[in-house]
């Protein structure tokens, strides 16, 4: 069975109320007309009878008779017009109203059976059915384009997001880029320094790297920066500031710890890379050396002094290769 065969089809209601509304238009249109002109029969009736009766006078009561007549006849047309359009027309306008606003609904209409107004009142009725339709399909379709607008901002602000953290992430290992550090730093000592409390930098530099890039080649190579990058964020706290500092060196800031704990960062780091190295199975596998600075060591607390400064140890733990786990220390440790 067709679904559509129990749809009631809009046209068809529509076409029988227009046949309705012309029949009304005609009877509406000649009805007041055919009343006046029986009225108007009845009154020559009158005045053509009353004389055969009245003897003296007939002229004055024939005239006052008439007068009567006439006058009534014209209450009788505005009291039809008053009941048939004026008070109905007054009804429509009053629901209508309070259709427009909200107060009642549309299917009022469907109890308004007053005067001559009642197709006018289907057909406004049938108005106001498609102008609601029409509506509803607009505010469907702003909530649809709302929607949508919704949804590209999320996805707009999510690329944005992820741009954001690849333009300060470095993409093999993870960490920070050096563009972050060179922002970072500044701040960090300044919010350190200011409030007294101390800042440790550890710079770390991966030995004998080229000679696994050489042998071993370029992928091998990634693939360790890429472990030692998840090592050092599985070794630091939530607080402290991983970095990729060049090619094969990184950068730690760990602010409010002080040199022991730097120191068992340093050496937990080496461990991991050191047990790491020998999976490679190379003559001399890749290790770590550590040069630690922090602001107590300076003067004027700067950026670039607290970076020279644990360079500088870097490259004495580098010349002490020949110990094991070369983590050199601020003297004052």
């Amino acid at each position: 069975m067709n679904v559509s065969d129990n749809v009631p089809n809009p046209l068809d209601d529509r076409t029988g109320q227009s046949l309705s509304w012309g029949s009304s238009i005609f009877w509406n249109t000649v009805g007041p007309a055919l009343l006046l002109l029986v009225g108007v029969a009845a009154v020559i009736g009158i005045a053509k009878l009353l004389p055969l009766f009245l003897k003296e006078n007939s002229t004055l009561v024939l005239r006052s008779v008439l007068a009567a007549a006439a006058v009534g006849l014209s209450i009788t047309m505005t009291l039809r017009h008053r009941r048939q359009w004026v008070l109905p027309g007054v009804q429509m306008r009053q629901l209508i109203h309070a259709i427009r606003v909200g107060r009642a609904p549309i299917e009022e209409f469907n109890q308004f059976n007053s005067g001559s107004l009642r197709e006018l009142a289907a057909e406004v009725k049938l108005l106001l059915h498609d102008l609601r339709q029409q509506r509803q399909a607009v505010l469907d379709l702003k909530e649809e384009v709302r929607q949508r607008i919704a949804n590209r901002t999320n996805v707009l602000e999510r690329t944005i997001a992820s741009l954001r953290n690849q333009a300060v992430r470095d993409p093999l290992t993870g960490l920070y880029n050096r563009r972050m550090l060179d922002q970072v730093l500044p701040q960090l000592i300044a919010q350190l320094h200011g409030e007294n409390k101390s800042l440790t930098l550890m710079m770390i530099d991966l030995d004998y790297f080229k000679k696994l890039n050489d042998t071993l080649g370029h992928a091998a190579g990634d693939e360790l920066l890429k472990s030692i990058g998840q090592m050092i964020q599985s070794t630091i706290r939530d607080g402290d500031f991983g970095c990729r500092y060049g090619g094969d060196e990184f950068v730690l800031l760990l602010p409010g710890c002080d040199i022991a704990y730097a120191t068992r960062v340093g050496e937990r780091l080496q461990s991991l890379i050191s047990s790491l190295g020998k999976t490679y199975k190379l003559s001399q596998g890749p290790q770590l050396s550590i040069g630690i600075s922090t602001l107590a060591d300076l003067s004027q607390p700067n950026a670039a002094d607290l970076l020279k400064r644990a360079d500088e140890r870097l490259y004495e733990a580098k010349s002490k290769r020949g110990e094991p786990a070369a983590v050199l220390q601020p003297e004052a440790a």
